[in-house]
């Protein structure tokens, strides 16, 4: 089960934010190359097969999700019968006085969804989507679309197309205009339990691939490992374990990469009986982060995060933040 507090209204994931990263690279929002950051799906629904960000998800949620929130954000997402969904969101980002949001309404039936956005930023944000069945599997296409008006207006257009069938899938994003990035994975489950696949985001203007990657991941209910192969040049790996009920641990690291930099972080989380959890990590560089999510109703989800400079108690940019999810 995700712990994400978003969960209940997955169209949040359509937005990014700010800090989200239009072409699909895992660590370009990073000062640093960190072994825990990365894009951040949302859990696969019922039925459908893990996607190639979803290999290591679990450590991946567990040191990643909460800890990277900024100073304030809170969330909104209401549904109709009519399946009509508000979403909205806010934030403070880098600092609390930098305001950033946006408001989206979705419609979605049963092969189609449609959506219209409006960010801060003076950027709109359109979507279409199909879904059937054909070639016995699963196929989808959406066409994404983004109209700037900050200094003039900028149009950007691309389709994303997917295809599923028992132990396989596939993903291809396909500029329409003015985005040069063409992105796509290939994924296949040989045997149960283990995914192997392959990733590539090519350039059209530069006319060049941006990279390459391969991953290779296991998961039983209770263990995960994932790796991964950047550019045939970085190696990460991840371990989640789950030890009972409520009790998991994590870890991350870059194993090897051109510059010999390796990196690592370990973390664990706690599940309390009445639903709130309890996350804590630590990374090389003796930064700690600590993570306290907790229901104040069945409608509102809180979540308080806390930075601090372990190598400097005293005078390091300790950090403090909250956030808040609406949901009904």
């Amino acid at each position: 089960m995700s712990h994400q507090l978003n969960a209940q209204c997955p169209f949040h994931y359509m937005w990014g934010n700010r800090k989200s990263n239009p072409a699909g690279d895992e660590d370009q929002d990073a000062p640093k190359k960190e072994p825990e950051a990365g894009k951040m799906p949302p859990p696969p629904f019922d039925g459908e097969m893990a996607t190639y960000f979803h290999v290591g998800g679990w450590a991946k949620e567990l040191l990643t999700y909460g800890f990277q929130l900024d100073a304030w954000q809170m969330q909104c997402c209401s549904k109709s019968r009519e399946k009509l969904y508000i979403s909205s969101f806010g934030e403070g980002y880098p600092t609390a006085k930098s305001v950033f949001g946006g408001v989206q309404g979705i419609h979605k039936s049963r092969n189609f969804h449609i959506s219209y956005g409006w960010l801060s930023s003076q950027d709109f944000l359109n979507e279409i989507g199909f879904q059937g069945r054909g070639l016995g599997g699963s196929w989808y296409a959406t066409i994404k679309s983004v109209v700037g008006n900050k200094n003039e207006m900028l149009l950007s257009s691309k389709i994303l197309g997917g295809f599923e069938k028992s132990r396989l899938k596939t993903e291809l994003m396909v500029p329409i205009y003015k985005d040069p990035l063409c992105i796509g994975y290939f994924l296949v489950s040989p045997i149960q339990n283990w995914l192997l696949g392959y990733r590539g985001v090519y350039n059209f203007d530069e006319k060049e691939f941006h990279k390459h990657g391969l991953c290779l991941g296991y998961y039983n209910g209770i263990t995960e490992v994932g790796m991964k192969l950047e550019n045939f040049n970085e190696l990460r790996g991840s371990i989640f374990y789950r030890l009972g009920k409520n009790l998991a641990f994590a870890l991350k690291a870059n194993l090897y990469n051109s510059e010999d930099d390796r990196q690592f972080v370990v973390g664990a989380q706690y599940m309390f009986q009445y639903g709130s959890l309890l996350k804590v990590k630590i990374r090389d560089d003796a930064k700690i982060g600590l993570v306290y999510q907790s229901k104040l109703s069945p409608n509102i989800d809180v979540l308080y995060h806390i930075g601090l400079e372990g190598s400097d108690p005293l005078k390091g940019a300790h950090k403090l933040g909250v956030s808040c999810d609406f949901h009904c």
